[in-house]
Order: C-alpha cells, then sequence, then structure tokens
C-alpha cells in the first residue's frame, strides 16, 4: 500500500527512519505532511525511481536496504546535529539551499556550514565533485578562499545546493573531523550509547573542543564526569553553559544547549529522532 501527504501512523513513521538514512532530517512524528512528500520525491531522485509524491511498495523496499549514514552516530544522530546548524529540512529548502554569507567573518557559505572561506579549489573540488556539475564547482572555486562579501554572493546567489547532497558532504567530508576533534576531547566517547555521542558531537561541533579557561569550565568537567563514569550529571554541565549567552540576542544557542541535555538524558525518542 502506498503512502501519501495526509496519513498518519506507525507506517509513516518507519518511513520517515528510512528516509532519514539517506539524509532527509525529518522529525519521526508519524505525520506524512508537507517535508515528508518533499523527502519522497529527493528519495526517488536519489535511487532513480520515477518521480512522484507517494512511497510505494517499491520504494519503500528499496528504502529499507539504506544503511545507516554514520555508525558512530546511528541517522538518529546525523539528523539531530543537521537540525541543529539548519534548523529543519523545511528551514533548508528556504533559507539555506542557495549560498549565503551569515557574518562579516565568513566567507559564503553553503550546504550545511560549508565555509568558503576554508576551501581552496583542490579541497572544493574534492569535497563537492560528487555532488554537484563542474561548472557549478568552478563558479563556487570563484568565491573561495576568502572572506565573504555582498559582491561574491552576488556571483553565485542562484545556485542551489539539493538537500540530500548537502548532506551527503557534511556526513562524508565535515563530521569526520569533528567526531574526531569529540574523541580528542572526551576519549571515553566511544563507550557511550549513540544518543550521548550524538550529544557531545554536537557541543564540539558548535564551540569547537578547547577545555582551557573559565568559558570552558563546563566542558571541562565533562570530561572529568564522563573519566570518573558518573555520567548523569553532564546533561547539567550542558545547561550550566547556558550562561555564556545573552538570552536576547543568542536565543539558538542556549536552545541548542537545552536540547542536547534532553538527549542525554532522555534518547532519540524523547526529540521525535527514533
Amino acid at each position: 500500500m502506498a503512502l501519501r501527504r495526509g496519513q498518519e501512523g506507525q507506517p509513516v513513521k518507519e518511513l520517515q527512519r528510512s528516509l532519514n538514512r539517506l539524509g532527509s532530517l525529518l522529525l519521526v512524528d508519524g505525520d506524512f505532511g508537507p517535508w515528508t512528500e518533499a523527502a519522497v520525491v529527493d528519495a526517488r531522485l536519489s535511487l532513480n525511481f520515477p518521480s512522484g509524491l507517494e512511497a510505494d511498495d517499491d520504494l519503500i523496499a528499496k528504502l529499507a536496504t539504506v544503511p545507516e549514514p554514520s555508525p558512530t552516530l546511528t541517522a538518529p544522530g546525523v539528523t539531530f546535529i543537521a537540525r541543529e546548524e539548519v534548523s529543519s529540512p523545511g528551514e533548508y529548502r528556504r533559507r539555506f539551499k542557495h549560498p549565503a554569507w551569515p557574518t562579516t567573518n565568513s566567507g559564503i557559505t553553503i550546504g550545511i556550514g560549508y565555509d568558503l572561506k576554508f576551501a581552496d579549489r583542490d579541497k572544493l573540488e574534492s569535497d563537492w565533485a560528487r555532488e554537484l556539475d563542474r561548472s557549478v564547482i568552478e563558479r563556487l572555486a570563484a568565491v573561495s578562499g576568502r572572506a565573504g562579501s555582498h559582491d561574491l554572493l552576488a556571483q553565485v546567489a542562484d545556485i542551489e545546493i539539493p538537500l540530500l547532497a548537502a548532506v551527503r558532504v557534511f556526513l562524508d567530508r565535515m563530521l569526520p573531523e569533528h567526531i574526531a576533534k569529540t574523541k580528542a576531547a572526551y576519549p571515553k566517547l566511544d563507550t557511550l550509547p549513540a544518543y550521548r555521542r550524538s550529544a557531545l558531537i554536537s557541543l564540539v561541533f558548535n564551540r569547537g573542543n578547547d577545555l582551557a579557561g573559565e568559558r570552558r569550565s563546563e566542558m571541562k568537567r565533562i570530561r572529568e564526569l564522563l573519566d570518573s563514569g558518573d555520567l548523569e550529571p553532564v546533561a547539567e554541565q550542558l545547561e550550566a553553559m547556558i550562561r555564556l549567552w545573552n538570552p536576547q540576542t543568542e536565543r539558538g544557542v542556549i536552545e541548542r544547549r537545552r536540547r542536547e541535555a534532553r538527549l542525554w538524558r532522555e534518547g532519540f525518542e524523547a526529540l521525535l529522532l527514533a
């Protein structure tokens, strides 16, 4: 039986879980709404199925064979961190599918936080050659390796980076570096369940892995707790970091710490990720 927009329930949840192994970044809420439908459209294209809006039996069977995207994070963990970067698949399509210039200190940014300021032509091609046409890479190379500007953004603003392409580069080229940084800060990472690994990798993805200084005291305390095997208080340290940001202007990062703490305590299901 085909699944389509407007349907609800456990079969839709199973579909959403399968779509997230491709990188669809959906909440597993059992509601076949517009973003699940958009994910089905993307999946049909990615898996070489005829175009359409429904998930028929053949597509569902094929999705069931898609492996976990990351053995360290699993699909729920990848979904958690990527959603923290772009908010949701809907927001990605609205705000991030075209190049942006997020801050005066950054370069032109594409995909899920991929800053062209830190990519020369060779790196850009290595990271994106499987996802983007050469002509697109050439255009992006012309604005890479330097700080952004309105003029540079105007040169590439019409380029579109598909969500699944952005997630694949995020998975293959960006996450491994941040997983390694997290392991350097927290050597006990591999002893944790995937949901707790995801909370720490999200933290390091956002803040880096430096543990020195007063502003990093909670991150240092987390390492001490992990080393001693006293795991439950880690969530309190994640929440304690909220002191560092202005609630009027930096609400996003405050809420990120709260979600990481909830993930640590309650697991993926509590955040509709599994």
